[in-house]
């Protein structure tokens, strides 16, 4: 009977009400018990880190990676931002310092930047690419908003407010990117976790975010949505038409069913 209980909390969505789960992981001992593995196996599959086979084509707006194997969460960021062409870019639990180094090699005129909340995952960052510690910065995306942090022209996150189910966290971490990007947001996450547009409506309609508009985009790998963009104007990447297009959202569609 309580797992019921639970499950319905979680089924029911939308910004104005709480999930009563726990994080997906313990961040302090994340990148002992989860994240140091994972990088291990995925580096015996992928190419985790880029080199001159990479490269953006402005011509084709499409990101070219020779030989290189690239998962398609990476790549399709990384195409992203190359399409969108921000000035500045900031994302929000980095990890190991991979994206934030593979985005300063494709993209050397741009100011790039993360932080995380862990002090492993920094740690493990300084040691797996010492080269961009001095662009990492130590934060609680799910803290109140700090007037010291620092704002980018487009802020993402790969795989990280997925794993933030605790009460109403991931909705004050959605809440405080949107504060911190000037232009654009990019979500590469599992849509099945959370229903992020309605979350980001709900949160605009409460005055949570503090652009005028949020303009709801998709970014596609290999001719099928695959990336959720929010941005403050209208850009060039096609318009999201059906959130439950984009990978795993429709678990949302029945989590919602379900409750009711």
């Amino acid at each position: 009977m309580i797992k019921i209980v639970k499950k319905r909390f979680y089924h029911v969505f939308g910004a104005g009400r709480h999930r009563y789960f726990q994080d997906d992981f313990n961040w302090e001992t994340y990148t002992r018990d989860k994240y140091g593995p994972q990088q291990e196996t995925l580096e015996r599959e992928l190419d985790l880190h880029l080199d001159d086979q990479a490269r953006f084509d402005p011509e084709t707006q499409s990101l070219q990676t020779g030989n290189l194997k690239i998962h398609p969460n990476f790549h399709v960021v990384y195409e992203t931002i190359g399409r969108l062409n921000p000035t500045s870019v900031l994302e929000i639990g980095c990890g190991g310092g991979d994206h934030v180094r593979n985005l300063q090699h494709l993209y050397p005129s741009m100011n790039v930047h993360g932080c995380d909340r862990s002090t492993g995952q920094i740690q493990f960052l300084k040691d797996r690419n010492p080269s961009i510690a001095d662009v990492v910065s130590q934060r609680d995306i799910t803290m109140p908003l700090s007037k010291n942090w620092a704002t980018a022209d487009l802020v993402f996150s790969q795989a990280v407010l997925m794993h933030i189910k605790t009460a109403v966290s991931h909705l004050v971490a959605l809440s405080n990117m949107f504060h911190l990007a000037n232009d654009a947001v990019v979500l590469m996450e599992n849509y099945g976790c959370h229903p992020f547009v309605d979350d980001i409506r709900s949160l605009h309609a409460e005055g949570q975010i503090p652009w005028d508009n949020v303009h709801f985009h998709q970014a596609s790998y290999q001719g099928s949505p695959y990336c959720l963009v929010a941005t403050r104007e209208p850009c060039a990447l096609p318009e999201l038409q059906d959130y439950f297009a984009l990978p795993s959202a429709t678990k949302i569609r029945y989590k919602t069913e379900a409750a009711a």
